[in-house]
């Protein structure tokens, strides 16, 4: 997806219209794809969780507290997103964007929003109470 959100800065930048709408339309397909990942792991039964993928979050295998918000390439992500939603939303206002470009932009942000319920049905089914694992590790730790 960064790779892709790159692109998408320079074709902005390029007001190359028709590869912006391309790219915008393939992030928006990762997103769904990574969305259905999510849809999955909800479906999970609890017991799956507990003994199989929560452990993949904690030590050996991440370092204590392992949040999301500490990856690297999900943090580069976000601010890719931020860099590109800007420009967009000012391009779509003047009219410089072509109708179908927004519409790639409306879909690609209605995916983002989907990809972010879909996280909450993990965390809702799965850590009642909300209780990350880097809540924990501080909760633990003081």
């Amino acid at each position: 997806m960064n790779t892709h959100l790159t692109a998408l800065q320079r074709a902005m930048a390029d007001a190359d219209w028709d590869t912006v709408r391309h790219l915008l339309n393939t992030l928006t397909r990762l997103y769904r794809a990574a969305t259905a990942c999510m849809r999955y792991a909800s479906d999970f039964p609890k017991p799956a969780y507990d003994g199989l993928l929560r452990p993949s979050m904690a030590p050996p295998w991440v370092s204590p507290g392992f949040s999301g918000k500490f990856n690297s390439d999900h943090e580069r992500m976000l601010r890719l997103l931020k860099t590109v939603r800007g420009p967009l939303k000012k391009a779509a206002r003047t009219g410089t964007a072509p109708a179908d470009v927004q519409d790639a932009a409306r879909r690609l942000w209605q995916e983002q929003s989907r990809n972010r319920a879909h996280h909450k049905l993990i965390c809702e089914k799965f850590v009642p109470g909300g209780t990350s694992l880097l809540q924990d590790y501080f909760a633990g730790s003081s």
